[in-house]
């Protein structure tokens, strides 16, 4: 019996249907229901009854879940120990990273890890962080990169690389101000800066939602060109606004006063356990 086929009745079970399996798993809907039917038909049972208000498990099913989730926790525990054995990695590792993480500090992680383990294939994708946390939870990718902390029951996270979120202003006159008075460029509801920013005004005891938007924009370099051309304020990470401050085109007006720790966060029943750990071992490596 093919494991894979396993793994896909474990997910169609924990997810409660064949479409958010087959996006998961990065299969097709017909995908999924014919490695369904294979399964069944190597065991000679059904397993699943489809009913108008979705999928219901068959008393042979029941059974194949608990134990099947027990047989491919086995398997993937020797497959972990197989692999460390050989040194020789191999199957594709799903990374979402927000933005920051992604321009400034996922670069060197991604090369260092296709150094030191060619045979692994590395796909990225780049959002915010709470679309990217919400695609680990949905099991569409194996590993996040984010600046916010992962809320779910079943995942683990480990604070990383600590950043400063500054605001930044292209006009001097504009230094002296209450921030209140401020017009704002905000980055977009589920960014970890927006998260952030409003922790720290509300901190700060200046409520978020009195704060002056002029504009929401999910793309932290054309925020910082609005500023640089005089439209707004705007909070963003210093990793970003550096270069742009040492030469004087914008200046910073306040510095926001905790650090913001970037997690890399990934859930405790991933099937893909030996690469993330090859990846986070390299992630949190000293300099």
């Amino acid at each position: 019996m093919d494991m894979k086929y396993l793994e896909t009745f474990i997910k169609v079970c924990e997810l409660g249907s064949y479409t958010a399996a087959a996006e998961a798993m990065n299969l097709s809907q017909p995908g999924v229901s014919k490695q369904i039917g294979r399964l069944q038909a190597n065991l000679g049972v059904t397993l699943l009854r489809r009913e108008d208000n979705g999928i219901k498990l068959t008393e042979a099913g029941r059974e194949v879940y608990t134990s099947g989730k027990n047989m491919l926790a086995i398997w993937n525990k020797l497959s972990d120990t197989c692999h460390s054995v050989s040194n020789q990695l191999s199957g594709l590792l799903r990374i979402g990273a927000s933005t920051i993480p992604a321009k400034h500090l996922l670069p060197t992680i991604l090369m260092n890890v296709h150094s030191a383990y060619p045979h692994v294939e590395l796909s990225v994708n780049v959002a915010d962080s709470q679309h990217i946390l919400d695609s680990l939870y949905r099991g569409s990718i194996d590993i996040a990169y984010v600046g916010t902390k992962p809320e779910h029951p079943e995942a683990h996270y480990i604070p990383t690389t600590a950043d400063k979120l500054v605001v930044i202003s292209g006009r001097p006159e504009w230094s002296d101000r209450d921030l209140a008075e401020c017009p704002f460029i905000l980055r977009e509801t589920g960014s970890g800066t927006r998260t952030a920013f409003e922790q720290a005004m509300s901190a700060m005891g200046l409520m978020p939602d009195k704060v002056k938007c002029v504009a929401e924009v999910s793309d932290t370099g054309l925020i910082i060109q609005l500023v640089e051309a005089g439209m707004g304020l705007a909070v963003v990470s210093n990793l970003d606004a550096e270069d742009l401050i040492q030469q004087g085109r914008i200046q910073v007006v306040h510095e926001l006063p905790a650090e913001r720790p970037f997690y890399l966060a990934f859930m405790r029943d991933s099937s893909s356990r030996a690469l993330i750990e090859a990846f986070v071992q390299l992630a949190t490596a000293p300099v």
